[in-house]
């Protein structure tokens, strides 16, 4: 299901670390401000991460579905928020332990989950009919 996105993820340390800084300021966010409303203005900065290469990790980040954004009015710019893909894959990443062996943290692709049969499709309202005539559905 989401194996294909949380294998790019994994190839890709840098990405988690941009997620990781997000989730920081959201967090701290929700700290600081019961009105929080779980947004965070654009990062410019993270270690170990070029700052030229950050608006590339932005996009890839957006476009495998782990960083959502939302365009706050023409003052205040960018903001954004991590998916729940981005949460799970943050929290699926290996960590090391005191002794630096890798161990794994278990994620929700660690289990098996059925995939959903598709309803078939309702129509409603004038549908073309095989000669391109309208007629009621």
């Amino acid at each position: 299901m989401d194996d294909f996105e949380l294998e790019q993820l994994r190839k890709h340390p840098q990405w988690t670390l941009v997620l990781q800084q997000y989730q920081q300021l959201h967090t701290q966010g929700r700290n600081d401000s019961p009105e929080f409303d779980g947004w965070t203005p654009r990062i410019f900065h993270v270690e170990e991460v070029p700052v030229e290469e950050l608006s590339g990790i932005h996009g890839k980040l957006i476009a495998y579905g782990f960083l959502k954004f939302d365009l706050a009015g023409r003052d205040g710019g960018l903001r954004y928020q991590l998916t729940p893909l981005g949460k799970q894959g943050i929290q699926g990443r290996i960590s090391e332990d005191e002794d630096g062996d890798d161990v794994a943290v278990p994620s929700a692709t660690d289990s098996v989950i059925a995939e959903p049969e598709l309803a078939e499709p309702v129509l409603t309202g004038p549908v073309l009919a095989e000669q391109g005539e309208l007629v009621e559905a």
